[in-house]
């Protein structure tokens, strides 16, 4: 970890005034993760909460759009976010308020938003921006959200059509320029927008119309990312398409790191307070969680049995619990 992160969020440039106990367990977080500690006393300091596992859009290589068996769906109560922030409030440097589903659907996500942000969380939002009544460009910013990340893939109408199923183009790009709009007449630098274009064979041509559509949006960054799916879920977006072939479509992978940041400084919460070791596959299904935030306290949960062998895998251990088994197929795993 960089030291300026806690000065200054490295995506939004936004400075930060972090209480001295949120800096050193963010410190003693990250040295306990050099030293490969099992049962660190340091709490993560980043979260992924989902608001609402559930969507509008039927997205093909996504399990929550293609209505996979996994987590009952459903949205975070406000009660569910007092107790996130009793047992992490004080650790909690940065949240970002997304994983399996459209935040906006939970009618609290303003007051969501704002309770972390007035804890110094800084938040940032995921959304497919794909929707008119729970989209209100003053409430949002008035929420202090820092961050918000709109999900488009396209330039034009009949390409976002390929992927972002049931969604509607003209209303995303009127949603973000009505944001863009708001933001100049309130003088607020405040949602930091990135466009988010997840690149796929059918629309790599449009990387840079996209770019400059963007821009006239109102939009502050312009992120191209490489997707996350499902391995089995291909053939409903590909039919003749490998996952070597996909990942080739897309920017480059990261490179392996030896262990995880996940097991001793972040952490991912669901809607309904399941605990998960980090935000991909596995907290997609409650039966990998590692406890329940709403059922026990969060360190009962950091410093279980389950946690420490997780964080075994990735000192060549091989773990006998089911769920942190999850983590020895992990590609960061080793290296």
């Amino acid at each position: 970890m960089n030291p300026f992160y806690l000065w200054r969020n490295p995506t939004t440039g936004s400075r930060r005034r972090l209480p001295f106990r949120k800096i050193k367990n963010a410190l003693l977080a990250k040295y306990e993760q050099k030293r490969n500690r099992l049962s660190p006393q340091g709490l993560p300091f980043v979260a992924v909460i989902d608001p609402a596992n559930i969507c509008q859009l039927s997205c093909p290589l996504c399990p929550t759009g293609q209505k996979v068996e996994g987590r009952k769906g459903g949205v975070m109560k406000l009660s569910t976010v007092d107790r996130i922030l009793e047992e992490l409030g004080d650790s909690l440097i940065d949240v970002e308020l997304d994983n399996w589903g459209e935040p906006f659907l939970n009618p609290d996500l303003y007051e969501i938003i704002a309770r972390f942000q007035n804890r110094a969380i800084q938040t940032a939002v995921s959304t497919n921006l794909s929707f008119e009544k729970q989209f209100d460009a003053e409430e949002l910013i008035k929420s202090g959200l820092s961050h918000l990340i709109v999900s488009m893939d396209a330039a034009t109408p009949f390409t976002y059509a390929k992927y972002r199923v049931g969604g509607n183009f003209e209303l995303v790009k009127a949603n973000l320029k009505k944001l863009a709009e708001v933001k100049k007449k309130k003088g607020k630098a405040f949602p930091f927008v990135t466009a988010k274009f997840l690149v796929f064979p059918h629309n790599f041509h449009e990387q840079e119309s996209f770019s400059k559509l963007a821009r006239e949006l109102g939009a502050d960054r312009v992120w191209f990312k490489e997707p996350y799916f499902v391995q089995s879920l291909i053939d409903r977006l590909y039919k003749n398409v490998s996952p070597q072939d996909l990942k080739h479509s897309g920017p480059p992978p990261s490179p392996k790191r030896k262990n995880c940041h996940w097991l001793w400084s972040s952490v991912a919460i669901s809607w309904d307070g399941g605990i998960s070791p980090c935000c991909f596959g596995i907290s997609y299904h409650s039966r990998f969680d590692y406890g329940n935030i709403l059922e026990q306290s969060f360190c009962s949960i950091w410093l279980s049995e389950a946690y420490q062998e997780a964080r075994a895998v990735f000192l060549g251990q091989e773990p006998k619990d089911e769920r942190a088994k999850v983590c020895a197929q992990c590609p960061h795993r080793g290296g």
